[in-house]
């Protein structure tokens, strides 16, 4: 599936319906996709995610969803003929038997394209982990797959070799209670082989993406990350004056932007927000010890709807559409009416404790990283944790954050 729309013709006034606001004569075409009955999800199908019909020639048109550069989740369920209905199909799954396939990478090398989402059923990665021999010398007697008996568990693990012999895919079938339980289950059971193997080995050993298939009804969801928007430099205009307490924010949020590990990602925005707060905090002081008014205003999420987009049109000037995932995942509702110095305190501190406990601080490591309750909730926290970091930004350095990019 490409990130993209229905194949036509570019009208020269049309806007292009990749939502960045531009003519689409001036942007990028959208593209055709293949895959019927597509619907991104948040970190678990949402209650009335809607499936769309199948039509003679599926293809399924998308703007811009969710969070550029975040994970999300595409569900795709096939219709059949005298199937089930729409309104009959559970996305979350029910008791029964379920495949979940973990497509590995290395780092720099991606499988899958940026604005390109594929299934990966028949699809094998790489990893720097090799157990058989190229596969144009594989005799008939010759390895192509290794089994991991889980101790204790009722399923096996296959990892599966690509064409020159590394490690390329997880794949296990068994029983669960619906797709998400599916995924914890082998998830958490495999990252500790994973974690071994890297630092035995001394290399890096990525997941990719996650696709489980409820082998009953063969609804399959597929995790992705959006892609970022392609943007404009400005083409006119003096650049502003970067000053070095600037750059040394700037840095930050550019290295968690850069990373793959969502822990990191979020250690950096984090640490934005900490700084911002103890910098505020210190210009409060001075002007106490001047004898004026040492009070700080912050930044507080609104709670209806017209602020919101107020808000998300103020800091992401170049998206003109927003949509109901996007501002779900910003916005979580435990946090609306809230001040940034509360969400720091209630919601991302104690992450960043947790995340800190394993990677920081003095003493012996008590978190687990690899399992996945601490993946959904670093992504759960991480597109709100940004926001904030580059709502303060823009509040505390307006002039360095006056570039023009569209």
């Amino acid at each position: 599936m490409t990130h993209g729309g229905t194949r036509h013709r570019a009208s020269t006034q049309k806007r292009c319906s990749c939502g960045s606001g531009k003519l689409e004569k001036n942007c990028h075409k959208p593209k055709s996709a293949a895959v019927p009955n597509a619907v991104p999800a948040a970190a678990a199908p949402p209650a009335g995610a809607r499936l769309i019909d199948v039509t003679k020639k599926p293809e399924m048109s998308m703007r811009p969803w969710g969070v550029p550069g975040e994970e999300h989740r595409i569900v795709v369920a096939p219709m059949m003929k005298d199937g089930p209905k729409l309104d009959q199909i559970n996305l979350a799954g029910n008791r029964g038997r379920y495949r979940a396939q973990f497509l590995l990478a290395r780092p720099r090398d991606p499988v899958a394209k940026e604005r390109e989402h594929k299934f990966i059923d028949g699809v094998v990665g790489s990893s720097h982990i090799r157990f058989a021999k190229p596969e144009a010398e594989r005799g008939e007697h010759d390895v192509d797959r290794i089994v991991l008996q889980l101790v204790g568990k009722d399923y096996q693990v296959i990892g599966s070799a690509d064409k020159d012999g590394f490690l390329g895919k997880l794949t296990a079938e068994l029983d669960a209670d619906n797709a998400q339980a599916a995924e914890h289950e082998v998830y958490g059971s495999i990252t500790p082989f994973l974690s071994a193997w890297s630092m035995n080995a001394d290399v890096p050993i990525h997941i990719e993406t996650m696709q489980i298939t409820d082998l009953t009804t063969h609804v399959s969801s597929l995790r992705v990350l959006t892609p970022h928007f392609e943007m404009n430099f400005p083409a006119s205009g003096a650049p502003p004056f970067f000053q070095d307490e600037f750059c040394q924010y700037a840095s930050i949020y550019r290295e968690g932007l850069n990373t793959n590990s969502a822990f990191y990602r979020f250690l950096c925005f984090y640490k934005i927000i900490e700084s911002l707060i103890a910098k505020r905090g210190r210009a409060s002081g001075v002007r106490r010890a001047a004898g004026k008014d040492p009070r700080q205003a912050y930044e507080t999420v609104p709670e209806k709807q017209q602020d919101i987009l107020a808000i998300l049109s103020r800091l992401y000037p170049w998206r003109v559409t927003w949509d109901a995932m996007a501002i779900s995942q910003y916005f979580p509702n435990e946090i609306l009416g809230q001040r940034i110095t509360a969400i720091r305190h209630r919601y991302l501190k104690p992450l960043r404790l947790g995340i800190a406990h394993a990677l920081r601080d003095q003493g012996e490591i008590t978190v687990v990283l690899d399992k996945m309750e601490y993946v959904q909730a670093v992504n759960k926290w991480l597109p709100l944790s940004r926001l904030c970091a580059r709502w303060m930004l823009l509040t505390d350095f307006p002039r360095e954050c006056s570039l023009a990019m569209k």
